[in-house]
């Protein structure tokens, strides 16, 4: 790994294909995955104030606040950054002013010790993906419409699909994403790998495993 790299941005649209590369990361090389929209579910499951916050506003298909993600983000990443080992930041930033906040964590360090891999997909592909995923009720792995199994491949848990992740829901976030998120990949151009998410899964993967070995993880 090099010793300059801290962390890892992934950066795309709601189904663009991030929670598979980030899957194939963790299971390929040293980091650790750092999931805010897992994070955020774990506040609703316990049942928080923010939980409850959270909760309402996933279920419209908005994004939660930029000072609610920030609060949840900063407490765990202060926890695992001092691990030494890459973090792997998957659906966080989702705005400009998330981004800037980012680059001020852990003694403002991250700035210049993060990369970030924006994974580009077709909108209406993107629509297809996520209707069809299913999601590991145990342990969060992600498995598309094309996976034929009945429990998850990893832990053996029940697969469901997201109430998040209806048509209506999908295309209302992809207006949010253009509208907000997209820009993001602006303020990291001097951060920024592009990879086509377009293609078929394993050439994908195959293009993100050279890339991580380019890294030096």
């Amino acid at each position: 790994m090099s010793n300059d790299l801290k962390a890892i941005v992934l950066l795309g649209a709601p189904g663009a294909g991030k929670g598979t590369v980030a899957q194939h990361l963790l299971d390929n090389f040293d980091v650790i995955h750092f999931s805010t929209g897992n994070l955020l579910r774990n506040e609703v499951k316990n049942d928080t104030e923010v939980g409850a916050i959270v909760k309402s506003i996933l279920g419209s298909g908005d994004l939660v606040s930029d000072g609610v993600v920030n609060q949840v983000v900063e407490v765990n990443l202060e926890r695992v950054l001092p691990e030494k080992r890459v973090v792997l930041l998957d659906g966080f930033p989702r705005s400009v002013d998330q981004a800037k906040f980012l680059d001020t964590i852990f003694d403002a360090c991250l700035k210049n010790s993060m990369k970030v891999i924006e994974i580009e997909v077709d909108y209406e592909l993107i629509v297809a993906r996520i209707v069809g995923r299913r999601v590991c009720v145990l342990c969060a792995a992600t498995f598309g419409a094309d996976d034929k199994i009945g429990r998850c491949s990893r832990c053996g848990g029940e697969l469901v699909r997201r109430g998040d992740d209806e048509e209506e829901v999908v295309r209302h976030r992809l207006l949010e994403y253009q509208r907000i998120t997209l820009p993001v990949s602006a303020y990291y151009a001097d951060r920024l790998i592009k990879v086509d998410g377009n293609a078929s899964r394993e050439i994908v993967l195959q293009s993100v495993t050279k890339l991580a070995m380019e890294l030096g993880l």
